[in-house]
């Protein structure tokens, strides 16, 4: 994504928040290629939100022009699609009322709602929070409601049910954290994010849901955007969340605590430049750095070209083969070196703290270490075999896996 369409697509998203007060350039004057532009606003997931402005500019670039009514009909389509998401996600949210179940929605619908229209924030899932003493009683409301248990995709603390009928997934937690574990994950359980004490009823897209309390569901979603930051890359669309939860909840926010929870956690200069981001690009609300110390560097430049890039590991449709070699980094299990060379020898024979879960009985009885990167290459080498050259080489991984270390400790996510 060149500079200009980076510039180009925060003007779109300010204009399509702000109105009238933030003006918009011309495309035919802006040296920008539209067909790129349209790739980066798909690619962001943004299609549906900037529709409205997209409609402002059609006259300006004959592709645009002649590929819009099909991008009109589509974005028609997926709003329509996401509508009916919300009829099933009422129904849910009603029989657990009625059968004395405390659902905790947290994420999409409570973002959603923020949006100028909650449709136009596409999501395939929702997020629910349940006590571990009602999960089967959750789990058999979902299949009352017509879904379907995945169980390659469920975890031992995140069960995956599926609606074919409105196109809906419910992720039903019984831990915020997911299956992870670490220093992190510590650290976390004792900010008691979720409770009856400060857990809180709000209206989203018209429905009266419990959720998170304010202050904690913004660290939940800093722990989740750097959860995916670190693991594959993030898009514009979070900068987007940040900004509207902020700028909305700002007041019933205690910053003071977020920022000791922040240095807590290890995240306080990647929220940083995340926050002076969305402060300058998209207007969130300057407040959020009264009382608190920080400096600039080049970090925040860095972060906002990874941000609109969504990472540096889908260059290929196998970028999941990096998420496995990060996630010691991102639960604090493991440290980035300074040295290129030893963070490629490290992701060549990770130790025992920074193997996948996969392998998991060499984490159990470490003197099967060698067994377990020998059984990793072999797996390497089947789906080398099944994905070809969408698959990354082992140098190729390497690399790509450094540059994404070097990032994360520049940010000091693994300090």
């Amino acid at each position: 994504m060149g500079n200009n369409n980076i510039d180009y697509i925060f003007q779109m998203c300010r204009k399509r928040l702000y109105g009238d007060y933030y003006s918009l350039d011309r495309i035919s004057e802006s040296n920008i290629s539209y067909k790129e532009l349209l790739d980066d606003i798909f690619q962001n997931n943004l299609e549906a939100f900037l529709y409205p402005v997209l409609k402002q500019v059609k006259n300006d670039d004959s592709y645009f022009y002649e590929n819009f009514s099909a991008l009109e009909m589509a974005v028609k389509k997926w709003m329509f699609e996401e509508l009916k998401k919300y009829q099933i996600i009422r129904t849910i949210n009603s029989e657990a009322e009625k059968r004395g179940l405390n659902f905790v929605f947290f994420k999409g619908i409570v973002l959603a709602d923020l949006y100028p229209q909650y449709a136009e924030r596409f999501s395939s899932d929702s997020d629910i929070l349940v006590s571990d003493d009602q999960k089967t009683e959750a789990e058999t409301l979902l299949k009352e409601c017509g879904y379907s248990k995945y169980k390659e995709g469920s975890k031992e603390e995140v069960q995956v049910y599926a609606n074919s009928t409105y196109g809906h997934t419910v992720e039903l937690h019984t831990r915020l954290w997911e299956d992870y574990t670490g220093p992190r994950i510590e650290v976390l359980k004792t900010m008691n994010l979720s409770s009856p004490e400060t857990d809180i009823k709000i209206k989203a897209c018209g429905i009266d849901i419990n959720t998170l309390g304010h202050e904690k569901h913004l660290v939940y979603q800093m722990f989740h955007i750097i959860k995916h930051f670190s693991l594959d890359g993030i898009g514009i669309r979070y900068l987007i969340d940040i900004t509207l939860f902020v700028n909305k909840y700002f007041d019933e926010i205690d910053f003071t605590l977020f920022w000791k929870h922040m240095d807590m956690l290890g995240y306080t200069k990647f929220v940083e430049a995340f926050f002076r981001i969305c402060i300058v690009e998209l207007k969130m609300t300057d407040k959020v750095f009264d009382n608190h110390q920080v400096k600039w560097d080049s970090s925040v430049e860095n972060l906002k070209l990874d941000l609109l890039k969504i990472g540096n590991i889908h260059d290929k449709e196998a970028g999941w083969q990096i998420m496995g070699a990060m996630e010691a980094y991102f639960t604090g299990e493991a440290k980035a070196s300074d040295s290129s060379f030893k963070n490629k020898l490290r992701m060549a024979f990770p130790s025992v703290k920074a193997l996948p879960k996969v392998y998991g009985y060499a984490k159990k009885c470490p003197i099967l270490l060698p067994v377990a990167w020998i059984h990793r290459d072999v797996k390497f080498l089947i789906k080398k075999a099944i994905h070809k050259d969408d698959f990354y080489g082992i140098n190729e991984k390497m690399s790509v896996a450094d540059r994404r270390l070097r990032l994360i400790k520049e940010l000091e996510l693994t300090d």
